[in-house]
């Protein structure tokens, strides 16, 4: 397949990005990476959601800096199903959804899809708690500000085209930016050797001790990462983008600056907290708890900039998980599907998307309810799915016959069956501490 942008890769790419050929000059190799930017950087970003803020920032007020080790492996897994769910979307044009019916069969995709289906509403749920949060930290109130949210989310996404909406969701994620903000205005006098030495230098004293707070939290950090959504979303909007084989070695760079600007926010949301926090002895349970106590230590701009971010974050997220359910019902079922294309061609996919975003802002205006047990039921549905769409892909993409003889050697499957292991076996602490 030489010429295709596939040769000989093997899923090397993770490790050894193709560099952009000279031939096309500079220039224009930019510019074709620019225009592969998007389906990654969108997912992985916003995957950095109301349950993810809230969980990096618990990690940096109890630890400190102790935990910025996990960054990097934790990325690695990200990036390495990213890189699975795009080759995949790449190779044969079709969604994760759609593959599981035509590879598994109708039954194996209907139970796939029901479980997608219910996950996909208790995280939107999530994600309209986020919006409650963000904005009471504002002084508004839910019952005013998360009808017209969804309003808003809804108009956004019926009213416009993929390309529009992945111009929307890029600006989206320029204001993550203000995580690293806040950071910068909270490390008035950083040790940058002690931030050094602890994101370099794994801390494996309270693993080996089983520090089971420290256990939990590493668990959680890696189940936040990568959601059982974001392979389905990743998927589908690289085959709306309409990626091509000769696009590969392009998307390739996208996958390494997902990785950095990820893990960027990340580090941020860690070191601001425990800049603050963790050196005042002050423990949270929630993002919007962390934005408040930052306001007396770090200054009222550190504590608008967090909620500034976690805004951002939840209203981005309320409509990417909607999407995701949309597509992946649609794709098993075979109905129209995709942004792209008006409410009378994809009914189905319309009408599940506006479900969605219904029932998740409503059930957060319910009187007395806690957004914080929504965010962990939400969480221990994803426990649930997780692996067995993690073992899923890897089937998927292991199929020489669906992947047009492009499947991946030794080391990569077994470092996959390896990341697969690990993180069932944390999703499913996840779901027992969640319900706990």
């Amino acid at each position: 397949m030489n010429g295709n942008g596939l040769n000989n890769h093997k899923d090397t790419a993770l490790l050894e990005p193709v560099r952009p050929s000279i031939k096309l000059g500079w220039w224009a190799s930019i510019i074709m990476v620019l225009s592969v930017f998007g389906p990654g950087i969108i997912t992985g970003n916003f995957g950095n959601d109301a349950g993810g803020i809230t969980t990096y920032s618990i990690c940096g007020a109890k630890y400190g800096y102790q935990m910025l080790w996990t960054i990097v492996p934790v990325l690695f897994v990200l990036l390495l199903y990213q890189n699975m769910s795009g080759t995949m979307g790449i190779i044969t044009g079709k969604g994760l959804a759609e593959l599981i019916r035509e590879q598994f069969g109708v039954k194996t995709a209907f139970y796939v899809v029901i479980a997608k289906f219910i996950a996909g509403i208790a995280n939107t749920t999530a994600e309209f708690a986020g919006v409650a949060a963000a904005v009471e930290l504002f002084g508004s109130n839910k019952y005013a500000a998360i009808p017209i949210a969804a309003f808003l989310v809804w108009m956004l996404t019926i009213k416009t085209n993929y390309k529009k909406i992945e111009r929307i969701f890029l600006i989206g994620c320029s204001f993550f930016a203000a995580y690293v903000v806040s950071g910068i205005i909270a490390l008035k006098k950083p040790d940058w050797i002690e931030i050094g030495g602890s994101l370099a230098r794994p801390d494996l004293g309270p693993l080996l001790n089983f520090d089971r707070d420290y256990w939990l939290i590493l668990i959680a950090l890696i189940g936040t990462t990568l959601a059982p959504w974001m392979p389905f979303y990743h998927q589908s909007a690289v085959v709306e983008k309409g990626m091509k084989k000769s696009d590969f070695k392009y998307y390739q760079w996208e996958t390494l600056g997902t990785g950095l600007s990820v893990g960027i926010v990340i580090f941020f949301i860690i070191v601001t907290c425990g800049a603050t926090l963790h050196k005042n002895g002050i423990q949270i349970q929630t993002a919007d708890e962390a934005a408040r106590a930052l306001g007396p230590m770090a200054g009222v701009y550190a504590k608008e900039l967090f909620a500034i971010g976690l805004l951002v974050a939840s209203l981005g997220a309320a409509i990417i998980l909607p999407l995701s359910t949309a597509f992946s019902v649609s794709e098993t079922f075979g109905w129209e599907s995709g942004v792209n294309k008006k409410f009378a061609e994809a009914p189905q996919f319309y009408t599940l998307y506006t479900i969605s975003i219904v029932i998740g802002a409503s059930i957060v205006l319910l009187p007395g309810i806690s957004l914080i047990k929504v965010m962990l039921f939400s969480q221990a549905i994803n426990g649930l799915i997780l692996p067995i769409v993690l073992v899923l892909m890897a089937l998927l993409r292991n199929n020489k016959k669906l992947m047009a003889g492009e499947c991946p050697g030794l080391l990569y499957n077994i470092i996959l069956v390896t990341a697969t292991i690990l993180i069932s076996a944390a999703a499913v602490i996840t779901v027992v501490v969640s319900l706990k």
